[in-house]
């Protein structure tokens, strides 16, 4: 897994709390705008704050939800791209691979990538303009095993609890398979 599943557990506690307290305010928001519209009996001076309130809290409250949601859309494509990257650990993989196999954009693909990234979310990732590259680090490379292909017999090296396609048949393989060593 290219996941770092601690910093999207705790990123998405972060954005649920911010999209809470952006609710709240909207809440306020609206329930302002309500009395100063009750109000209007008595001056124009009461819509007129209703409205400034609509606009400023509004604002407010608008940039402590959409953000957050945005980020918590990417974490759960994150999970897609992580199945397609577990596949192919040795290589690149291009962008049009991504959107084929997703249905997303390539740009959405190529922009969900740096971002994820860019944030921690994806360990191992290194990305450039035609597509993304899982890169080894010393410290993860204890994280591969040896299988030995059901099909074909030859050695694949995979990721620990992550699966791998045979380079010599095409056979797709989880490592929770017997074949382990």
């Amino acid at each position: 897994m290219y996941l770092n599943k601690l910093k999207i557990g705790s990123t998405k506690a972060v954005c649920t709390i911010l999209i809470l307290i952006g609710s709240v305010v909207w809440f306020i928001t609206i329930l302002f705008l309500i009395f100063s519209f009750r109000s209007l009996d008595e001056g124009v001076e009461y819509l007129v704050a209703g409205s400034m309130a609509l606009i400023l809290f509004g604002g407010v409250a608008t940039a402590l939800t959409v953000p957050p949601a945005l980020l918590i859309r990417r974490m759960y494509r994150a999970e897609k791209y992580d199945r397609i990257f577990e596949e192919d650990h040795d290589g690149m993989v291009s962008y049009e691979v991504f959107s084929r196999l997703t249905g997303f954009s390539v740009q959405k693909v190529r922009s969900d990538i740096r971002v994820l990234t860019e944030k921690n979310i994806f360990r191992n990732i290194t990305y450039g303009w035609e597509g993304a590259m899982i890169i080894m680090k010393p410290e993860t490379e204890g994280d591969f095993i040896s299988v030995d292909c059901p099909n074909c017999g030859a050695s694949i090296n995979m990721r620990m609890n992550g699966g791998a396609r045979c380079q010599h048949c095409g056979t797709y393989m989880r490592s929770e398979s017997q074949n382990v060593h």
